[in-house]
């Protein structure tokens, strides 16, 4: 009977969120008798096998400075089987501070439209997403899979775009004329170029727009304290994470870019990944989300992308470099400016999380991708 069951949920999962979860790598499921950890983390051993290695690359990344190769590490957490068994903070940061997300909060974004959608949202993801685009433009049938998978079209450059300051799509978007107003100055800077679906842009905009329909899906819509409440009610709170999300003038939530957090809180968050949008027996993202995330978009232009997550394909080479290329294969992540991450292992039942602070340029980030990539392969793998 079990197996009919959870082949009813497999096919479904299928259906609605498309054939390329197939290949995926089991979630794991929670050790039996171990609590959640939504008052905070309990505390475990490193395996014997993995301590020497693991102790060694912690030492690695905290020796380091901004100027070095992977840049400064301000926090690191390594949960493991549930449990935190290692962890180190840089001067001046504690386990109580707050750190930026930068683009971290695409993967938030991405779960917040999850638990929306679980709390009974009018969210399908094959509808168009509500913008404030006119209801005649092309614009106005995109639909939310299409948002959060960032095919959407928009003529936008991020991590293409012009290094000048005052040419740069996204300093224009989030210092220059779009602060005031994402939105509208998205709309007038970013037109769309490509037909919906056929072509990957990483984007901050898409997700400030994709911020903006959660709230008018909440009916929350430019109001920012309403907003965090709903956020709070719908995710934040039900897995103890204590978070600041940032909102321009018009009270549009900056979903691309702007969350707060501690690195132990940012681990919480990965961890639900990691436990397939469920927390404590109780369903917090819509049933497939998490394997929505993982799996790969349609755009014949990236494979390195899935739904609001960075994902590694089996097979290189990579579309793009902001990626590992190594194993674990299974291993996603969520990615920020200047070298956050937070990297989701099913494999060896591992979250990382490391914030900090490097140059994007140069061999940093695909150092930064092979430190967690070298973290991860020191954990045994869990049986088949």
């Amino acid at each position: 009977m079990k197996a009919k069951i959870l082949g009813g949920l497999v096919a479904a999962a299928l259906l609605a969120f498309g054939a390329g979860a197939q290949s995926l790598t089991p979630l794991p499921v929670q050790p039996e008798g171990l609590a959640y950890p939504t008052g905070g983390w309990q505390t475990g051993e490193l395996p014997p096998e993995s301590k020497a290695l693991v102790d060694a690359l912690v030492a690695e990344a905290m020796g380091k400075s901004v100027k070095d190769v992977m840049g400064e590490t301000r926090g690191l957490v390594i949960i493991w089987r549930g449990k935190l068994v290692a962890e180190a903070y840089g001067k001046h940061f504690t386990p109580q501070t707050k750190q930026i997300s930068w683009s971290m909060a695409k993967s938030v974004t991405q779960a917040l439209v999850g638990a929306a959608k679980q709390a009974g949202a009018d969210i399908e993801l094959d509808s168009p997403m509500p913008t404030l685009y006119p209801a005649e433009s092309k614009a106005a049938v995109i639909t939310w899979r299409q948002w959060l998978n960032a095919v959407d079209g928009m003529d936008y450059h991020e991590l293409d775009g012009d290094p000048n300051p005052v040419k740069s799509d996204v300093v224009q978007l989030m210092y220059g004329g779009g602060r005031f107003d994402a939105l509208g100055y998205a709309m007038r800077a970013f037109p769309l170029v490509h037909a919906p679906g056929t072509f990957w842009t990483y984007s901050t905009p898409t997700f400030h727009m994709i911020g903006h329909a959660l709230q008018v899906s909440l009916g929350t819509e430019g109001i920012e304290e309403e907003s965090k409440a709903a956020f709070d009610r719908i995710l934040f709170d039900r897995i103890g994470m204590d978070t600041v999300a940032e909102f321009d003038p018009k009270g549009t939530y900056l979903g691309g870019s702007l969350i707060w957090a501690s690195a132990r809180d940012f681990a919480k968050f990965g961890y639900l990944y990691l436990r397939g949008g469920v927390w404590d027996g109780q369903r917090i993202l819509s049933e497939g989300w998490v394997d929505f995330a993982r799996s790969p978009g349609p755009a014949t232009n990236t494979n390195v992308y899935g739904a609001g997550w960075w994902i590694i394909p089996a097979k290189g080479p990579l579309t793009h470099r902001q990626n590992a290329d190594s194993e674990p294969r299974d291993a996603f992540h969520a990615g920020g400016h200047e070298g956050q991450t937070i990297w989701v292992v099913p494999s060896r039942d591992l979250v990382i999380v490391r914030l900090g602070l490097m140059p994007n340029e140069g061999e940093n980030w695909p150092a930064l991708y092979e430190w967690n990539q070298r973290i991860a392969r020191a954990f045994p793998e869990l049986p088949a």
